[in-house]
């Protein structure tokens, strides 16, 4: 008999914040889950900036309060993702469900599924915890997480409007700056959650190469996962200029992935 932990009531727990049950589409609700919650927190800080832009205000300890909890959400965000993927996967892949019930022994509490049950183990705000959740069930040992954003994540994205991240792959430091990047957002993080006299130092260059990684490549990385499992993802029409979703795609349709701009914009228009 397995014991109810606080952590397996946690997990249980997370079902219900996910706004899904068994027979949804597993994918494409956390597919949502994601763009809503990177949307809501993007347009509360910018906001926020487009103020203090517009009446010449100047940096003061307000803007870095909340600058330094948008990066905190940021990080939230990013946990909440990776738990889900990886609970998909155990739960979706054949081959990785069938190795894990093999291995598992005992009985499964609360109706939880394998990959519920498994997820319990990581803490998905460690990047370590998060690779090891990874390699687990791919049987990798990887150095860090971003070995697994490998090119073919990015491969026929628009460049346009995503350049820093084909910049930085163009120049060969991408997994350079990713890790960069991630050290210093989770470094944030701790120190605004763990420290109260601790004020972010605003960098508007850093704040965008944040935002890079912690909103688009999650999302990319979201839309491989989904065309290997041919599930519904978000795609764009480079030819008839618009977003759709669908688990298949025609010759003209590329993953797609909303900026700051897409989450600010109001002039969206339903098409046929």
């Amino acid at each position: 008999m397995v014991k109810i932990t606080k952590k397996i009531l946690e997990i249980k727990n997370y079902r219900e914040t996910r706004n899904s049950d068994s027979s949804d589409d597993f994918m494409l609700t956390i597919s949502m889950n994601l763009i809503r919650n990177l949307g809501d927190r993007n347009n509360f800080i910018h906001k926020e900036l487009d103020y203090y832009k517009e009446n010449n205000k100047k940096l003061d300890k307000n803007l870095k309060i909340v600058t330094g909890l948008y990066v905190c959400s940021l990080i939230t965000c990013w946990e909440t993702f990776f738990r889900d993927l990886f609970i998909f996967l155990c739960d979706s892949d054949e081959a990785i469900n069938d190795k894990l019930n093999e291995s598992l022994k005992g009985e499964i509490p609360l109706d939880l599924t394998i990959g519920e049950f498994l997820a319990r183990k990581y803490n998905f705000q460690n990047l370590n915890q998060t690779k090891e959740a990874f390699d687990s069930i791919f049987q990798r040992d990887t150095t860090t997480l971003t070995e697994y954003f490998t090119s073919e994540v990015f491969e026929g994205v628009l460049h346009k409007d995503y350049s820093l991240i084909f910049k930085w792959i163009h120049d060969g430091v991408f997994k350079e700056n990713v890790d960069r990047v991630l050290e210093k957002g989770f470094e944030i993080r701790h120190k605004v959650t763990h420290d109260a006299n601790y004020l972010i130092d605003f960098d508007s260059k850093l704040l965008a190469e944040i935002e890079c990684v912690f909103q688009i490549i999650p999302q990319f990385f979201i839309s491989s996962f989904a065309a290997k499992y041919s599930q519904n993802r978000l795609v764009f029409n480079i030819k008839e200029k618009y977003i759709r979703i669908t688990d298949n795609p025609m010759k003209d349709e590329k993953n797609y992935a909303f900026n700051v701009k897409d989450f600010m914009a109001e002039d969206y228009e339903i098409v046929n």
